[in-house]
């Protein structure tokens, strides 16, 4: 991200988030592998994404979600990730994406440890509660840290796993247990708000 950080107003990339996250690859030289999501803004109100993995983005509008990325996984909890090593994916399978914003939204952006311990609806309304979106990103992040530690937090990471077939041995499911919990991981959030200029 250091990387993605000093070359975004190189004029090669030209607003190009997918070229913005190919030149920030090729230029780290740390070993290990990562998730990755990068937005740039244009002028005209573009919002432009690129998005390997699972991080996300959530667009807010009127205490509604009115856009969301998808994460692209090879199976349940394995994301795609760019990697230091030749083989795995590479800016050319981001999932690429634009939403035409407006004065008044809110972009929330996040690694999986937001998304899998807190529900769009937890997001919209921690976020109404904020005018100020530094405030707004402490605040979500806190409350997935909280939910990540709750054994009883029926979360999204949960949930999901319950419908991927993931869940308690049988002879706890007999007693009416089932797989709950929040998921320690990162977690990074990121809160904008849309003024005009």
């Amino acid at each position: 991200m250091s990387n993605a950080s000093y070359l975004v107003e190189d004029e090669k990339v030209d607003y190009d988030p997918q070229i913005l996250l190919r030149k920030a690859h090729a230029a780290t030289s740390s070993i290990g592998s990562a998730t990755v999501i990068v937005a740039m803004l244009e002028k005209n109100g573009t919002l432009k994404i690129a998005n390997v993995g699972d991080c996300g983005l959530r667009v807010l509008r009127k205490g509604q979600v009115v856009f969301s990325t998808s994460p692209q996984e090879h199976s349940f909890d394995c994301p795609y990730q760019l990697s230091s090593e030749v083989v795995g994916q590479t800016y050319q399978d981001a999932m690429v994406c634009s939403v035409q914003l407006m004065e008044g939204d809110t972009i929330v952006m996040g690694s999986d440890g937001l998304f899998d311990n807190v529900f769009d609806n937890e997001i919209v309304s921690t976020i109404s509660r904020f005018r100020d979106a530094s405030e707004g990103a402490k605040a979500l992040a806190e409350l997935a840290s909280n939910h990540s530690k709750d054994i009883n937090f029926d979360s999204p990471y949960s949930l999901e796993a319950r419908s991927r077939g993931f869940d308690v041995p049988l002879w706890k499911k007999v007693v009416g247990m089932k797989l709950t919990g929040g998921k320690l991981d990162d977690i990074t959030v990121i809160v904008g708000h849309v003024v005009s200029t």
